[in-house]
């Protein structure tokens, strides 16, 4: 009977040893978190910043700029996602009196992790000359509406931050897709800091 409970006692206290072994290393090793993605196609984006003229008429001058993000209406899996843009909408005031407008695109982002490139496409508004043999510090744009396209690359900084250098052009077109009298052309180009939420 004595060897019994002898035997009986070594195993309980050898199951003990091993749990409490066990125990140091269960804590140790953290479950795996998954990583929150720096891109959300979900999410809106605020952007602001400063623009300028690189060259033309315009030169010089300074805007400031402000853009709102929408989130995807459509994402589709797999490459073809690349194809569905995000709307964008915005607007350049110019700090010397010349040429301001407000716009509205579609805008398709390719991803490098935390560096990506985008391009965009739509119509602008401006509230410049459209013709303007006299005043040579502003462009003659020809017509009230002007298309829109452009290019950037950025970097986000977190989910939520992020920096984008663009080049912005605004042009009637003409004389293939459209029948203005001029296309002198409108082109920006600056940084933006923008706030994904």
């Amino acid at each position: 009977m004595s060897k019994l409970l002898f035997s009986l006692a070594v195993a309980v206290s050898a199951s003990t040893i091993a749990q409490a072994a066990d125990l140091p290393a269960t804590l140790a090793t953290p479950a795996p978190v998954a990583a929150v993605p720096l891109y959300d196609p979900t999410k809106y984006q605020i952007r602001g910043g400063f623009l300028a003229s690189p060259f033309g008429p315009e030169r010089g001058s300074a805007d400031g700029t402000v853009a709102l993000v929408f989130p995807k209406f459509v994402i589709l899996p797999g490459w073809e996602d690349l194809l569905v843009p995000r709307l964008r909408i915005g607007g350049v005031a110019n700090f010397d009196g010349k040429t301001s407008y407000a716009y509205i695109d579609g805008l398709w982002t390719v991803n490098f992790n935390r560096a990506f490139a985008e391009v965009f496409f739509g119509g602008l508004v401006h509230n410049g000359p459209l013709e303007n043999p006299v005043n040579v510090t502003a462009n003659a744009l020809g017509c009230r509406e002007l298309y829109h396209l452009g290019a950037g690359v950025g970097y986000r900084f977190d989910q939520h931050w992020s920096v984008t250098a663009t080049f912005e052009h605004g042009s009637n077109g003409e004389p293939l897709l459209s029948n203005c009298p001029v296309n002198r052309g409108l082109n920006v180009t600056g940084l933006a800091l923008g706030y994904a939420f």
